[in-house]
């Protein structure tokens, strides 16, 4: 089954609710036709609702983002492009007939969509590469924002040439050779095809005087009442009638396409119907004319595609194909079935629990019980057949699909790499090839892929592989005998030892690196063996520097190896890689090997960075000792006037997260802090602002918080800018000025990370552009934020969004109120209350009451004099 990406026009970004709208599911990919409709700035959210694929992938959040876009602008953009092809119809379009149909029935369909979003996930897509999901999002984001671009630029210059297939993101249109191959594919129909919508949404069964016909939903008869039977519609459209006791097929067009000449008849499996005459089964096709002649008694397709069925003849059960070959003989007292899409066909056995298994080749294989047989999707369409040990066998048992034993006696498939199988025999591995020839005999203690990737053609790396090799994927193992290590390369029918047995160990560094030991030191090789540096290391890591180096570790000195090329390591970058890795429990590298890297880093160092590198390092233990030792180095740095050992200090006496009670001291924090800061250290003003703010060790004072905020900010530390911009939202007066300074450093927060989406929506509706805050309250109200709902709700209602929306502005009203903003229950009151065709004597006083219960006043509406005349008109005082 392919993977999916579906579209939506949709209320809310991330929602799915009942007037949500699938408008498209599509395999693994969005058609450059369709890009026009996502033109809007694209914005990228976490999906919980609408994404009901599981992520395989353990690195992956429950949510997936999607990607949501403006409808109104997306739908005038369609059109135009549209409009744009229709213009060049004589160079770019076969059928201008199904083009116009196609084009009508796109318009009049996106026209009907009353919802101001587009909503697109991939995430099942996603779900096929190690990236992350949020990286492919924004990949995609970028692909359809660039794709847009380059439409748009041959529409503003009327120039039709640039629709060129080369000039659109990669793997645009893979699989066609220029844009109006893809324009014209059947299988799109000018993109019709694309869009989810009844096909066709008007064919109706219908009765009159017992007799059935078929009329769309205008009520136009397609079909007469003349059949006693119309049975329902196959996923192709085409139904099963009767008439006079003979069956039939018609289509939703009202097309007697096969008239009714059989005894009976069937469903459509792939191009071909089983039906029946004088009890004897055929087959036919779509035009009617008979493909199997009628001689069997009953006929089935078994995989529902028109490959293979199973028959019986004789009361006894067979398979054949389509040109009535038998595949398996009838001599079987059961159907033949297949539970695992044709890698298998079984049959019961009569007064057995057993049942007789074939291949996909249709040859016998075993009779047994179906759970201790699994079947190998391996090259060229076939399979492998592993029979485990049991009752029926004495031993594991692996097969081709011709039933040739290939192996026997093994314990265990370790690995099965499509290719390639690790097995294990007695204890000890080898390796085969998909064929069944054996790679590598069983007298290693372990063999194990490598996780490598080539970013040369293997041939210039390694010149014996053949030409006809030179294409298929390769696969690294490292091969273990005794206590020594080697690499072995398989790649199509190429496979060789690349090295002997020559190393301690083998660790991958990268994609394209290996560490070796040799006689208790390190080295490093291609994945070919090739050194790339000598053999004189006491350890070698990866790098953080860059994703094909590695860092190695001799005489108390740190090399960074790139590629051949070995220079002294920057302590800088090693430094962050060491905290990093501490943070990550030791990930990268262990303990004592951090311990001499920090060493290296220190060497040179002035003595209060030293200090304070080796005080961070035994922090990191988190053990009590260590956190003793730690603080007595930092108090010597802190003597030294060292700023960053004084605002850690600060942190461990300040003691947030109660890791440190026995050294609890606020007001020694916060001179530390300020100590901190005065002597340059931008975080430190940063937690001195943050101390005057929560009063932790001083008075609050609001003047001396905005000062060290601002002193941090303007010194290089952004995280101040959301401090800075809560000030001025928050604290200061509410003026023109003040908003538009929070604006300016809530905008710098939100490119830090923080959310501050409600923030900005408010500010940038205050300030009057609802175009960018409406962005910004779509995004906070995916975070249920009462606010945004509220907001929202009015946008809806004042039609903002796009054409007014009462439904839309309840339903978001009615969120606000549910989320704690009461005052949206006052714009329910009003609507039930003053809205047209929503008036609603009982929802208002319900709101009425719940007004009054929150303290809210309900406003009496301003008569005018026309009002006064009216209701002196009706006899209303």
């Amino acid at each position: 089954m392919s993977h999916r990406v579906y579209l939506y026009n949709t209320s809310e970004p991330d929602a799915y609710n009942d007037q949500s709208i699938e408008m498209m599911e599509w395999g693994y990919e969005l058609s450059i036709l369709l890009h026009p409709l996502l033109v809007s700035d694209g914005r990228i959210i976490a999906d919980s609702n609408f994404d009901v694929h599981l992520s395989f992938n353990p690195e992956e959040p429950e949510d997936s983002p999607v990607l949501f876009y403006h409808a109104a602008a997306g739908i005038e953009n369609f059109k135009r492009f549209y409009n744009f092809i229709e213009k060049y119809q004589d160079e770019l379009i076969n059928n201008t007939e199904a083009f116009q149909l196609a084009k009508e029935n796109l318009f009049k369909y996106l026209d009907g969509l009353d919802q101001p979003y587009f909503l697109l996930n991939a995430s099942d897509v996603f779900n096929m590469s190690e990236e992350t999901h949020g990286d492919q999002a924004q990949e995609w984001q970028e692909n359809i924002r660039y794709n847009n671009a380059i439409l748009t630029n041959a529409m503003d210059t009327d120039d039709v040439s640039q629709l060129k297939l080369s000039l659109f993101s990669k793997f645009t249109g893979q699989g066609f050779t220029d844009f109006k191959a893809l324009l014209n594919y059947e299988g799109y129909d000018y993109g019709w095809a694309m869009i989810d919508h009844p096909e066709p949404e008007d064919a109706e069964i219908f009765e009159e005087n017992g007799l059935k016909g078929l009329k769309d939903g205008t009520g136009k008869i397609l079909i007469a009442p003349v059949y006693e039977h119309i049975y329902d519609f196959s996923y192709d459209d085409i139904a099963v009638v009767s008439k006079g006791g003979q069956f039939g097929y018609v289509n939703k067009s009202g097309q007697e396409f096969i008239k009714p000449q059989f005894d009976d008849a069937f469903d459509f499996e792939g191009d071909y119907a089983a039906v029946v005459k004088a009890d004897q089964y055929g087959l036919i096709d779509k035009k009617g004319s008979v493909v199997l002649d009628f001689q069997y008694q009953d006929l089935t397709d078994i995989l529902s595609d028109g490959s293979y069925f199973t028959a019986r003849l004789n009361n006894k059960w067979g398979v054949i194909d389509i040109k009535n070959t038998i595949l398996i003989p009838f001599e079987h007292e059961e159907s033949i079935t297949s539970d695992d899409y044709g890698s298998t066909f079984t049959t019961s056995v009569p007064d057995k629990e057993t049942k007789l298994i074939y291949t996909n080749r249709f040859v016998l294989l075993t009779e047994g019980d179906p759970h201790f047989v699994n079947s190998f999707n391996i090259p060229e369409e076939s399979y492998l057949y592993e029979l485990i040990k049991s009752e029926n066998t004495t031993e594991n048992l692996l097969y081709n699909d011709q039933v040739q034993l290939l192996i026997s006696g093994y314990e265990k498939i370790k690995e099965n790499l499509y290719t390639i199988f690790i097995l294990r025999r007695q204890k000890k591995q080898g390796l085969i090839n998909y064929k069944g020839e054996l790679l590598l005999d069983f007298v290693y203690d372990k063999i194990e892929k490598l996780d490598l990737v080539l970013n040369e053609p293997i041939q210039l790396l390694y010149p014996v592989i053949p030409d006809e090799a030179k294409d298929e994927y390769c696969t690294f193992f490292k091969t273990k005998k005794g206590k020594k290590y080697g690499i072995y390369l398989s790649v199509g029918n190429f496979n060789q030892q690349i090295t002997e047995l020559l190393y301690d160990k083998i660790n991958v560094l990268n994609q394209t690196t290996l560490a070796i030991q040799q006689n208790g030191l390190w080295g490093i090789v291609n994945p070919f063996g090739k050194s790339q540096s000598p053999v004189i290391y006491d350890f070698i890591i990866s790098s953080n520097d860059h994703e094909d180096s590695c860092y190695a570790y001799k005489d108390n000195k740190v090399y960074l190896i790139n590629q051949e090329k070995i220079t002294d390591a920057d302590p800088q970058i090693l430094q962050e890689y060491i905290d990093s890795n501490s943070e990550y429990g030791y990930y990268y590298f262990n303990e004592d090997q951090a311990t001499q890297l920090q060493a290296f880093v220190n060497k040179g160092l002035p003595p209060g960075d030293s200090l304070y590198n080796q005080a961070k390092a035994l922090l990191a233990t988190a053990k009590k000792a260590d956190v003793a030792k730690a603080v007595r180095l930092f108090q010597e740095a802190v003597a030294l006037n060292h700023a960053y050992s004084m605002n850690d200090l600060a942190l461990i006496y300040e003691d947030a997260d109660d890791l440190y009670p026995e050294y609890k001291n606020e007001e020694a924090s916060f001179q530390l802090f300020l100590s901190s800061a005065k002597a340059g250290s931008i975080v430190g003003m940063y937690n001195t602002g943050l101390c005057y703010s929560a009063g932790m060790g001083i008075p609050p004072d609001e003047l001396q918080m905005c000062y060290w905020y601002t002193q941090a900010f303007e010194a290089g530390y952004q995280p101040a800018a959301f401090k800075l911009g809560t000030y001025y939202y928050d604290v200061m007066p509410r003026t023109h000025e003040n908003y538009e300074l929070a604006l300016k450093y809530y905008l710098i927060a939100e490119r830090e990370g923080e959310n501050v989406n409600v923030e900005l929506g408010w500010l940038y509706n205050y300030l009057g552009d609802t175009v960018k805050a409406l962005s910004y309250l779509v995004k906070a109200a995916a975070d249920n934020e009462s606010y945004a709902y509220w907001q929202l709700g009015t946008y809806a209602q004042d039609g903002i969004e796009m054409k007014v929306n009462i439904p839309l502005a309840i339903d978001r009203y009615k969120k606000a109120a549910e989320s704690g903003y009461e005052e949206a229950n006052l714009n329910l009151f009003e609507v039930y209350t003053y809205v047209p065709g929503f008036e609603n004597k009982i929802l208002a006083e319900e709101y009425s009451r719940k007004l009054k219960a929150s303290g809210f006043e309900i406003p009496v509406p301003k008569q005018t004099l026309l009002d006064k005349f009216i209701n002196i008109f009706k006899g209303k005082k």
